[in-house]
């Protein structure tokens, strides 16, 4: 399958801005930030990387975000991309597109990634063979074409979050699942069940992939769905890794899946949202009990007294 990635050059402070604006248009194929200023971090700060491609550390001062997306709708959300950067106010240089072949782009994206430690969990791509301490919960992943590796910090602070929540014979929701990663390792955490939903297709065929490979398919229903449209099921812990305009939409009818006592955990809330998803939540009838920062993003764990 072809696949168009719609690069755009920005600053290294901009760059999760701009990788916002792309999941607030709805980018079916997943984003990638090119940062040489990231990859430094990660080198100082000691992460386990297994291969580190030297273009990355002799890229210059300009970030590149890129989103990819299917020939039928490239147009039209490179359009709406533009006038959401316009409106926001968004820090956008030079915009390319190219096309790519999915096999290229999947080859590529493997080469850079290891194992991922966040709170209790530690994923890990299918494709590596490493162990995790015993007291760790051990995710295999691979997300193919969806969004969801564990590598992006809104899904790094849901895991934490999450890490701290007894699951078990708990019923779980997963909206906008993507590569189905939180609900997955909910259920590895002794969830009853789990309901996962995502409107891209190819999100769905991966989070059914992935639950399979956990084999945790008897307790988890994946489906294609424009979030909780399809379903009447409530959760007694409600997991939303989205973006801040869809989490604001979204903050009573969220409410309203969520058992008395239960939690919200939300993420992919850019910095300057966060005040705005807060209120949304807190006037939808929700307590907010614990705020996790990393980089340019924040997570809320809410309750429903």
């Amino acid at each position: 399958m072809k696949w168009y990635e719609i690069i755009v050059n920005t600053t290294s402070e901009g760059s999760d801005l701009i990788a916002d604006a792309f999941f607030s248009v709805g980018c079916t194929g997943g984003v990638k930030i090119m940062d040489k200023n990231d990859v430094r971090d990660i080198i100082e700060n000691g992460s386990l990387w297994d291969y580190i491609d030297d273009e990355l550390l002799q890229a210059d001062a300009t970030a590149r975000v890129s989103g990819f997306f299917s020939p039928e709708e490239v147009e039209n959300k490179l359009k709406e991309f533009s006038d959401y950067c316009k409106d926001h106010d968004l820090p956008i240089g030079e915009i390319n597109i190219s096309e790519i072949d999915d096999s290229d782009w999947y080859d590529n994206w493997k080469k850079y990634y290891s194992p991922i430690r966040a709170g209790k969990y530690f994923i890990v791509p299918k494709w590596l063979q490493q162990d995790c301490d015993k007291d760790m919960i051990k995710v295999l992943i691979d997300p193919g074409m969806a969004f969801g590796t564990g590598s992006h910090e809104s899904t790094k602070m849901c895991l934490m979050l999450m890490s701290d929540e007894n699951f078990t014979e708990k019923a779980v929701i997963d909206v906008g699942t993507g590569s189905g990663i939180l609900g997955t390792a909910a259920l590895l955490s002794g969830a009853k069940n789990c309901y996962m939903c995502d409107i891209d297709s190819v999100a769905v065929k991966a989070a059914k992939e992935n639950a399979e490979l956990n084999k945790v398919t008897d307790r988890a229903m994946i489906e294609n769905a424009d979030l909780l449209t399809k379903s009447n099921q409530n959760g007694d812990i409600v997991l939303a890794n989205l973006t801040a305009d869809i989490l604001i939409r979204l903050s009573e009818g969220l409410t309203d899946h969520i058992e008395q006592g239960g939690i919200l955990i939300c993420s992919g809330i850019i910095h300057s949202r966060l005040e705005e998803v807060k209120q949304a939540f807190i006037l939808a009838g929700l307590k907010q009990m614990n705020h996790v920062t990393m980089g340019e993003w924040d997570a809320l764990k809410f309750i429903k007294e």
